[in-house]
């Protein structure tokens, strides 16, 4: 397997284990599972706790957190070794990533430190939901040589039929023709129309 290839599915990897962390944190909100395991990063002091009750949920969570960790440090490891030179800006995303993954966790040690203060927890669900914004973003980029035409079509199509209000603010003033919107029989018609 080439490294490019590698490093393609090291970011689906990553996406789907955010998006695993993200539902078992939710099943932790939504059981009351929080402060089950009241020490960070240990359960009860123990990195071997019972995988059961509340205490489980919770440490369920703290492990798919920690198994995210590892496949976004594999992730950018593959990217300095693989898309440097080739594809830069999939580095610095890999990077932003990193950083990003490492605030969430430590993070969740002041939640649980903090009792669950609910603008901490609400700070780590916003760090969770960034982050897996940033991996679709990484995974879709490293996936994608580049955009396939019907989606540019569609999106240009798409941004045409938007009200003159928000063609106006979108364009940065007002124009000679007072912003008025383009008429639909001046726009390009669907492929294969």
């Amino acid at each position: 397997m080439d490294g490019h290839r590698f490093f393609r599915y090291a970011t689906i990897v990553a996406v789907a284990l955010c998006y695993v962390v993200i539902l078992i944190g939710g099943n932790v909100m939504a059981s009351d599972s929080g402060l089950s395991c009241p020490s960070w990063p240990s359960c009860h002091g123990s990195f071997n706790p019972p995988l059961t009750g509340p205490a489980g949920i919770e440490w369920a969570h703290r492990l798919s957190a920690f198994a995210l960790s590892v496949a976004i440090g594999v992730m950018t490891l593959a990217a300095l070794l693989f898309e440097r030179n080739r594809r830069p800006a999939l580095l610095r995303l890999s990077v932003a990533a990193s950083a990003l993954v490492l605030a969430q966790a430590l993070l969740g040690g002041v939640v649980v430190e903090s009792d669950l203060l609910v603008g901490v927890v609400l700070l780590h669900l916003a760090l969770a939901t960034a982050l897996f914004a940033l991996l679709l973003l990484l995974a879709l980029l490293a996936n994608l040589r580049e955009i396939p035409r019907p989606w540019v079509d569609f999106a240009r199509r798409a941004s045409e039929d938007l009200p003159p209000s928000v063609q106006l603010a979108r364009s940065g003033g007002a124009s000679g023709d007072g912003g008025a919107a383009t008429p639909s029989e001046n726009r390009p018609a669907a492929p294969g129309a």
